[in-house]
């Protein structure tokens, strides 16, 4: 009778110390199992060389293995074995496949450590709708006063409609992509205006000038993603990487219609036509927008978030946030007599946190006069009294007038809050100029009152340009 080299079933569970059955043909080795001080028969994959006694765990022999454990039937552990021992002859010996393990282990390890970082890389890496955000902070940490507008339209026209797009990596937004942005722009139709924008939207060139605004937020906001790439403190704040390598929105060209900028004036004419529209406004109305006017024309921003605090018996501060300021800065206007007057109901009615309020409780919106001075424009215009102008055309016209008045640039400058340019201006010169701001208001206010009263020289002015509709838009 041939002498048996396979275990059976019985015998592998019976197991008291250790027995073995070859694996395969003579010198594969063979299936070694073995029984613990706990009682549980391991199984080893052994290989004997003259020089040699060297092992591989192959798992825990069990009749009804558990799923997950490291468990398995005899058959199994055959099977376990046989594969091994092919990889083992195939590597040269237990040694040579134990180093080829170790570099295959090492090798994986690095490859994991790879992917870990791209993945890390991954999530750091900023969307398009992260670089809107993270640029939009910004401007709100600058104290720009354009911030929350910036905000909303990126959000009215670009999240909104393009979600997929404003979900890619920052990095590889084409200009092709913001093209397609800007036409869907122009495609819409102006926003309707009132409470719940219910009334009809109107602008002068349609969705022109949001168009080309849009398209001048979106450069800036690639240019600070790519400037700010490596800076730390920006890092630090958000996580968020952008490796922007060219700004998508360079070459996108300005939107025809635009770019001309609000540099009509209106005629000295007009502008008493203005102040005498004025007076026929509700007390509030009249006395907010007339002292914009005759306070220089202020940016209705700034002028309408004054508070108490910032209003004494001769001056008002208005913060200057806008443009490039690494801070803002205090704009000191000096209170005219004739200034006081115009701003005497509201001092002596404090219904709101500052002197330009409408309602209990908050200031006056800078859309509600910018409003207020486009309608003013329609109305006069449908009488032939003016072309159909905006509060910006006002502004350029203070300017302009107080120009044939005679005030420097340079005060006009002061007065109006202009860019400061220059190492000296921007850094070292904090005098407010106040005489000087006084005189030049206390002169435009008497010509503001012969202009509302008729009496004015309004016929020496030569505009250098006079389109045949001033915009409004």
């Amino acid at each position: 009778m041939a002498k048996r080299t396979r275990l059976t079933d019985l015998e592998a569970h019976a197991v008291k110390t250790r027995k073995s059955e070859p694996v395969g043909s003579r010198g594969k080795g063979t299936l070694l199992l073995e029984r613990k001080a706990s009682g549980v028969v391991m199984a080893y994959y052994r290989e004997r060389t003259p020089t040699t006694d060297q092992r591989l765990p192959l798992g825990a022999l069990a009749k009804r293995p558990r799923p997950g454990a490291d468990e398995f039937s005899l058959s199994d552990l055959r099977h376990r074995a046989m594969s091994l021992s092919i990889e083992v002859e195939a590597a040269g010996g237990i040694a040579a496949y134990l180093a080829q393990a170790e570099r295959q282990k090492a090798a994986q390890a690095e490859a994991d450590q790879r992917a870990q970082r791209a993945a890390e890389a991954a999530a750091r890496r900023g969307s398009f709708a992260d670089l809107m955000d993270s640029y939009t902070a910004s401007m709100i940490e600058a104290g720009r006063v354009s911030a929350k507008e910036i905000g909303r339209m990126f959000q009215l026209h670009v999240k909104t409609y393009h979600p997929d797009l404003v979900a890619r990596p920052a990095a590889e937004i084409q200009p092709e992509d913001i093209q397609l942005i800007l036409a869907g722009v122009l495609g819409r139709k102006p926003k309707g205006r009132g409470i719940g924008n219910k009334a009809p939207g109107s602008s002068f060139n349609g969705m022109r000038t949001t168009c080309d605004k849009l398209r001048r937020y979106l450069r800036a906001a690639f240019s600070y993603a790519a400037k700010a790439h490596l800076a730390p403190e920006r890092l630090a704040q958000d996580g968020k990487v952008f490796a922007i390598s060219s700004n998508p929105v360079r070459d996108i060209p300005v939107t025809q219609g635009t770019g001309g900028g609000h540099t009509e004036s209106l005629t000295p004419d007009e502008l008493g036509e203005l102040l005498r529209y004025l007076d026929t406004l509700p007390l509030r109305y009249a006395s907010i927008a007339k002292a914009l006017i005759y306070f220089g024309g202020q940016r209705l921003t700034q002028f309408c978030a004054v508070p108490w605090e910032a209003v004494t018996d001769s001056t008002i501060s208005l913060i200057d946030a806008k443009g490039r300021k690494a801070q803002a800065w205090d704009h000191l206007l000096p209170i005219t007599d004739r200034i006081r007057e115009v701003i005497q109901p509201l001092l002596d009615d404090r219904i709101g946190p500052g002197p330009f309020s409408l309602t209990p409780g908050s200031t006056a919106s800078p859309d509600t006069f910018s409003g207020l001075f486009v309608e003013a424009g329609r109305a006069l215009s449908a009488s032939g009294k003016t072309q159909p102008f905006s509060w910006k055309n006002v502004r350029v016209t203070a300017e302009t007038l107080l120009a044939h008045q005679g005030v420097s640039a340079e005060v006009r400058a002061w007065l109006l809050s202009h860019g400061r340019s220059g190492v000296q201006a921007k850094h070292y010169d904090r005098y407010s100029y106040l005489p000087e701001k006084r005189a030049a208001l206390e002169q435009w206010g008497r010509y503001l009152d012969r202009l509302a009263s008729g009496e004015g020289d309004t016929g020496n002015v030569v505009l250098l340009s006079r389109r045949k509709k001033i915009s409004a838009d």
